[in-house]
């Protein structure tokens, strides 16, 4: 199971970026948000979804990633150099906390979802979390909370029902008018 690090320290392709770490209530919503602001890139970052193909990082960027409390996942929201969402992705976690650099961290179960702006879903490496498990490499019990948070957040979405999204829509908002949290 990966220890990731919300300020991406291994991101070689980001030359140039400001990071920031902040404590949010708001609404149901409560934990630390980060912000990446890819000031500079070597290349952009551009991914295929299907018959969906986008750049999710490149020079002007900003990257907003939620860390809600007691919850087991992440979600990054993505924008473009123009304030737009380009991306939710929902990353799956045993856990997530914060270091002693107050950097938020998050153990990675490997499952994830991506939400597309026009509402389109996709569920991404559920092959990696299988083979993790088929190789011992996570428990029978971190498989099925994997999948059962998975689950849970699918059918809320699909419900209208997942407020932690609205939360990012929200932010996200705030982010661009502000270009800072308060």
């Amino acid at each position: 199971m990966e220890h990731k690090r919300a300020d991406r320290p291994d991101w070689k392709r980001v030359t140039d970026r400001n990071f920031e770490v902040v404590h949010k209530e708001d609404g149901c919503f409560k934990g630390k948000v980060t912000v990446i602001h890819l000031k500079k890139v070597s290349e952009p970052l551009i991914v295929q979804y299907k018959n969906h193909e986008v750049c999710i990082a490149d020079t002007g960027y900003t990257w907003l990633q939620h860390f809600p409390e007691e919850k087991k996942y992440t979600i990054t929201t993505v924008l473009d150099q123009h304030g737009e969402v380009v991306q939710f992705y929902i990353d799956m976690c045993k856990e997530h906390g914060v270091d002693e650099e107050g950097i938020p961290w998050f153990l990675d179960l490997d499952l994830d979802i991506v939400i597309l702006p026009d509402k389109e879903i996709f569920i991404l490496d559920d092959n990696e979390l299988m083979e993790a498990f088929n190789k011992g490499d996570i428990s029978k019990e971190e498989l099925k909370l994997a999948h059962k948070t998975a689950e849970e957040i699918i059918s809320q979405f699909k419900n209208g029902e997942f407020e932690d999204l609205q939360i990012c829509e929200k932010h996200s908002a705030e982010w661009n008018r502000e270009k800072k949290f308060i």
